[in-house]
């Protein structure tokens, strides 16, 4: 596996985690991502990996700026 597949995949668990907790408002789950994940983690990359997550329906938004896990993205979850 790359480098970089293994940042995304670290990034992507850790955004599904923080949401299976709870609905999570979009710049606290940036400023928490962006602080426990892998030092090359920006908020670019923050955005497309939360973009990612949404076009794939892993997760969704419930109002504006919050998100929560979905059923899907649980699954998804496990397997990375």
């Amino acid at each position: 596996m790359s480098r970089r597949r293994e940042e995304q995949d670290l990034m992507d668990k850790t955004i599904l985690a923080m949401l299976a907790k709870g609905h999570v408002h979009w710049t606290d789950l940036e400023k928490k991502v962006l602080a426990t994940c892998h030092p090359s983690a920006t908020r670019t990359r923050f955005d497309n990996r939360l973009r990612y997550l949404l076009k794939k329906g892993y997760i969704e938004r419930v109002s504006r700026g919050i998100y929560r896990v979905t059923e899907s993205g649980e699954k998804y979850m496990e397997i990375i």
